[in-house]
This record gives structure tokens, C-alpha cells and sequence, in this order.
């Protein structure tokens, strides 16, 4: 499953990745991309944000 955030993660976005990986996928994609971003891709992706 694809994941996407806003790039220059902070201390949340950086644990979030381990949190899914740990409890919700085995093997999760993490997309970071610009901010003003996250929401145009997230539909052509097919990803969870």
C-alpha cells in the first residue's frame, strides 16, 4: 500500500512510517512530496494520506 506525506517530515511524520509499518502494512511505500502536493496525488495514486 502507498502512503503519502509532505516531505521535510518532523518528528510525527518521521514515526508515523514505523507505527504503520509495525501495526497496518508489512511492507507500506512512503511517497513524500511538496506540501501543495499531497492532495492532488493522493487520488492518481491510489494512496492513503
Amino acid at each position: 500500500m502507498q502512503w503519502v506525506t509532505r516531505e521535510r517530515p518532523k518528528i510525527d511524520r518521521i514515526a508515523c512510517p514505523w507505527l504503520v509499518t509495525r501495526f497496518i502494512d508489512e511492507a507500506p511505500e512512503f511517497l513524500y512530496v511538496p506540501a501543495g502536493d499531497v492532495l492532488k496525488k493522493v487520488p492518481r495514486l491510489r494512496c492513503l494520506k
